[in-house]
């Protein structure tokens, strides 16, 4: 008995390598008559076949700790979220601002003149006028006048202006009497002698002795000069009969002008110091969904260019309020030149800020404060209030390092990419094929603080048959971590509970593609938080243990050989075949002889009824299975493998119970094949 080690890819070629005697050349026409045998029988052979054996090559079948067999394929990064997709911030922030100069306040300006006796004396009647100037410094009985024409009492020009255009503001003017006698129908007139305008006329119907009395005049809407004046239209006395007065012509009328709480709007002037602009403005993030309720950036900068119509010097003071860079409160301040203009770009790096303290709106808007003042002017200024500061405040190139509030609902895809398979095993086998427990395990990594729910397709594709299967399967609820810095693992098993993996993987796709998309905070707004570092990555790996159903599978390979007619003795004969079938499959072996041109099927030698080993109800072999088969060959069989120049060895097989029962295969099943045959020679 030769013990020998075949070709573990086609290892059931053995039942047949009996006819490889037949192929070889033997000159039997110089064997004698004398010498001849009726019978031939030739030499048995007999080998093991193992299991692991009929798929060196295939890479991807794994042997386990308990030698059963599993395929495994795995694909790293099948899906990667960045914080940017949960959160983009790579556009730039910008605001624009316009600051008009708007009112002015100026201080309070006035003067104070007096019309004596001795200047309203050429007004009088000549006669009055004598008694005055003969009765000067003495007691006298105060003649009774009237003035004869408008006097006219001038100022100084205000030096602090040349022309205002007051939007608020008042003037008070306050006449006093200094003569010992009563002064009636005053009426006198304030004249702008710049504009040639009465500011307004004021009518007094008696002023006692020693007394004074005020009016006051609203200025605003009104364009003034710098130079006022009082003119006189009426000016009286009854005299003091029947008493006698002192009379001193330095004595007369006194005027003060008080021009007080002034707001202007244009013209000429020195300007003080004073707040131009002060508020709190909001740079809106400008985002929707989103809802940031605090942020802090990795790096970026603010970015202020600010230019000045103004014709006056402006102190400008930015703060953040509500920002912290190294624990304090960033703020900037600066001048921009009169009709200048100035750019500045400050580093935030680091920089952390609330973005909750605008009442209407609690989230998405970072609070600046900014204040312009206008500084003093040693010159006359001409300005108004349409006057402007323009430009823009802008965060760029930000890179974020921390946010947290809703990140709204946002679409995630995951682009297409492919799983090659190659299930060089299951390749051979033809027919139906039921793998019980196949699953695809999708493992995660996830330190995004938002939810995600990943819908994911695979498309089974088999480019041989031209098949093609969708996975159906539910959606991938992804779990978030608790805190910053912390990230969660974890695995979801599409199988059969769950999908059609088993439809899926039964055509024996050679190629997987996958695709997808997802949706963040599926369940509406939560408190979500991200850091530059987090990620959420996935891994998939297809694992298919080699437990299986299958009834009606062909396995088929191709024999070649040639045999010829010349010097070929054999005319009938049997074949023996032995099995120990450690194999939990019932077998049915057939030789098919074939023309390889026209491929028609010339004939055929089957060996059925190996019957399976026996498995336990965990389909596993527990025991082998002997089978005894003899087949017997004639003439024309072979007549025929002269005729063929190819054969094939169709395997047909079905596991234990008819294909009923699922089996799970060891990578140490093997099959003991005991062979020998029989022929009558041809004399």
């Amino acid at each position: 008995m030769n013990n020998k080690r075949i070709s573990p890819r086609v290892f059931l070629i053995l039942i047949l390598t009996s006819f490889a005697v037949l192929s070889c050349r033997k000159d039997f026409s110089k064997i004698s008559v004398a010498d001849w045998q009726p019978e031939l029988a030739a030499p048995f052979i007999h080998t093991t076949i193992v299991l692991n054996n009929l798929f060196p090559d295939d890479s991807n079948l794994v042997t386990q700790e308990d030698s059963s067999l599993v395929y495994f394929y795995f694909k790293d990064s099948v899906f990667s979220l960045s914080a940017d997709t949960a959160l983009d911030l790579t556009d730039d922030i910008v605001v624009d601002q316009n600051f008009s100069l708007g009112e002015l306040l100026m201080t309070d300006f006035g003067f104070d003149t007096a019309l004596a006796m001795t200047e309203i004396l050429p007004y009088l009647d000549q006669a009055i006028q004598d008694t005055l100037l003969k009765y000067d410094g003495q007691e006298a009985y105060f003649p009774p006048f009237s003035i004869l024409e408008p006097v006219v009492v001038g100022s100084e020009p205000i030096e602090d202006f040349i022309q205002l255009e007051f939007s608020d503001g008042k003037m008070i003017v306050t006449v006093s009497n200094s003569l010992p006698v009563p002064l009636n129908n005053i009426d006198f007139q304030l004249l702008d002698e710049v504009g040639q305008n009465i500011i307004t006329e004021v009518v007094i119907d008696e002023l006692p002795a020693s007394a004074q009395v005020s009016d006051t005049t609203l200025l605003v809407g009104m364009t003034l000069g710098n130079e006022f004046s009082f003119k006189i239209l009426s000016l009286e006395s009854p005299g003091s009969f029947p008493d006698m007065v002192l009379i001193d012509l330095s004595q007369g009328l006194g005027f003060d002008l008080l021009a007080t709480n002034l707001k202007v709007v244009g013209g000429q002037a020195r300007i003080t110091d004073q707040i131009m602009y002060s508020d709190m403005e909001m740079i809106d993030f400008g985002l929707d969904p989103e809802q940031l309720k605090h942020i802090s950036f990795k790096s970026g900068n603010f970015v202020y260019n600010l230019s000045s119509e103004v014709n006056i010097e402006i102190n400008v003071n930015i703060q953040l309020p509500t920002a912290l860079i190294n624990d304090e409160i960033p703020q900037q301040e600066f001048i921009i030149a009169a009709n200048g203009s100035t750019q500045q770009t400050w580093d935030v790096s680091g920089m952390t800020t609330d973005l909750t303290t605008d009442v209407d709106q609690p989230y998405n808007r970072m609070p600046i404060e900014i204040m312009l003042a206008v500084l003093p002017t040693d010159n006359l200024v001409t300005f108004d209030s349409s006057d402007k500061i323009s430009g823009f405040f802008s965060l760029e190139q930000i890179k974020l390092d921390f946010a947290d509030g809703y990140m709204g609902k946002q679409t995630v895809n995951i682009s297409q990419d492919t799983f090659d398979l190659n299930f060089d095993f299951l390749k051979r086998l033809k027919g139906k094929l039921i793998l019980e427990e196949p699953s695809i395990t999708m493992s995660y990594v996830n330190s995004i603080g938002v939810p995600f729910r990943i819908s994911t397709e695979f498309l089974a594709y088999n480019s041989e048959t031209g098949q093609s299967h969708y996975l159906v399967m539910d959606s991938i609820d992804i779990q978030t971590p608790a805190q910053v810095g912390d990230s969660v693992e974890g695995a979801i098993i599409i199988d059969k509970t769950n999908s059609s993996i088993v439809d899926f993987l039964a055509i024996r796709p050679d190629r997987i593609i996958y695709y997808g998309g997802g949706i963040s905070n599926p369940e509406g707004e939560n408190l979500n938080f991200i850091a530059q570092s987090s990620r959420l990555t996935a891994d998939a790996e297809i694992k298919i243990p080699l437990i299986l159903r299958a009834a009606h599978l062909n396995f088929v390979d191709t024999l070649g050989f040639s045999a010829s007619s010349d010097g070929f003795p054999i005319r009938e004969g049997t074949m023996k075949l032995n099995i120990m079938n450690g194999f939990p499959f019932d077998l049915t072996v057939s030789m098919v002889l074939t023309d390889s041109i026209s491929g028609q099927i010339l004939d055929k030698l089957t060996f059925d009824e190996i019957a399976s080993a026996e498995v336990d109800d965990k389909g596993k072999v527990i025991g082998k299975k002997a089978s005894g088969i003899t087949v017997g060959f004639s003439k024309e069989f072979l007549n025929n493998m002269k005729l063929s120049n190819q054969a094939f060895l169709e395997v047909e097989t079905s596991t234990f119970g008819q294909g009923e029962v699922p089996v799970v295969l060891y990578s140490d099943y093997e099959i003991d094949i005991t062979i020998a045959f029989t022929g009558k020679i041809n004399p």
